[in-house]
């Protein structure tokens, strides 16, 4: 079995939307355990400073397995997820 190094890092500021609130910590403790809860968004910041989404399972991705990842945000769904995106590159832009 491929060995798979997952890292994570949070923002102080990390989003969590509504349906997620109450499931914070143990959504936090998951992911530092490498065990991904699946069917949620995870908001990404890039090495660029931007950022992006993606479904949670995606992350078992062979680019995401090796890369230190920080997370903005969790949400329960699309429309959240790029919501926050929408709210991100605002403020970047000083807005």
């Amino acid at each position: 079995m491929e060995w798979v190094r997952l890292m994570f890092t949070f923002d102080p500021g990390l989003y969590v939307s509504s349906a997620l609130k109450e499931k914070k910590m143990r959504l936090c403790e998951s992911f530092m355990k490498g065990d991904i809860p699946e069917d949620i968004y995870v908001i990404l910041r890039t090495p660029s400073g931007n950022a992006e989404f993606l479904k949670s399972k995606d992350l078992n991705q062979r680019y995401y397995r090796v890369r230190n990842m920080h997370i903005l945000g969790l949400a329960e769904d699309y429309d959240k997820a790029l919501m926050y995106l929408a709210y991100y590159a605002l403020d970047r832009e000083g807005a």
